[in-house]
């Protein structure tokens, strides 16, 4: 008998390497011939069919194995997916729910893929539950990168809230499957997303609201070239360095000197 696939086993390399370069290829062409609008949003939109066509599929396969499993998908990972998919057929540009679940489908997209904790459902990697899975995960991480490359949201720190927002309607979602669906969990409410550990819902929601708020930080300070209280944090530590190194080399009375001789001291 076959023994089931490993996580870092052949299958999983293998499965890796080939997804990452068709990633790679994908995202090369859809950025250097995807130049207007109406095309950008062609592609976007064809993406997001192509998601919500594989996370639905993957449950109808989840359904035929297992009997304690409904349409609607429990895990994140897999929420994000369903919702992102939808997100990217019915949202406009530049939608403050796109910037929710782009970003976090950067890290619900490329996890599972690189540590798929699914793996050995079945005899092979091609198990239909597995396959589906895999590839929803790897087709959400290059949709979110896609989006990020065509500019179809744009990083800013004015829609600091979306992420937060979204988080909340996605906890309520996990309750409406727990309390209404009678799941035994969802979004990771009632058990941590890895065991023995404290992650559940809440930590990962702060991590990824610190994650969230950091980049967008450094974003507005490096790409916009925003004045953010990041860079003026920034300037106010470096400005505080230079005085010390100031006094240290010139000494007490060199620096009376210069208040001495500085017009605007008296001017005060």
């Amino acid at each position: 008998m076959q023994n089931p696939p490993k996580i870092f086993g052949t299958e999983h390399i293998i499965y890796i390497v080939l997804s990452f370069a068709v990633t790679i290829a994908i995202l090369t062409v859809v950025g250097i011939f995807c130049k207007t609008e109406k095309l950008k949003k062609i592609v976007i939109k064809t993406g997001g069919g192509i998601l919500l066509f594989l996370i639905l599929l993957n449950r109808v396969f989840c359904i035929q194995h297992w009997t304690d499993v409904t349409y609607l998908p429990t895990s994140i990972c897999g929420t994000i997916s369903l919702f992102f998919g939808a997100a990217l057929i019915l949202c406009k540009k530049d939608s403050f729910v796109l910037h929710f679940l782009t970003y976090t489908a950067l890290f619900t997209g490329l996890l599972p893929t690189i540590y798929p904790d699914y793996l050995g459902q079945g005899p092979t990697i091609f198990f239909p539950a597995t396959i589906t899975s895999l590839l929803h995960h790897s087709v959400c991480f290059m949709m979110a990168i896609m989006v990020l490359e065509l500019k179809y949201i744009t990083p800013n720190i004015k829609k600091w809230y979306a992420w937060p927002l979204g988080y909340c309607v996605l906890v309520f979602y996990g309750l409406f499957n727990i309390k209404i669906l009678n799941q035994t969990d969802s979004i990771n409410i009632n058990s941590p997303i890895l065991p023995n550990t404290p992650l559940n819902f809440f930590y990962i929601g702060l991590m990824f609201f610190a994650l969230y708020i950091i980049f967008l930080f450094i974003y507005d300070s490096v790409v916009n070239k925003k004045d953010c209280v990041l860079a003026k944090c920034y300037r106010n530590i470096v400005s505080l360095f230079k005085k010390k190194k100031e006094l240290n080399e010139n000494g007490v009375v060199e620096i009376s000197k210069k208040i001495i001789l500085d017009k605007k001291f008296y001017n005060k």
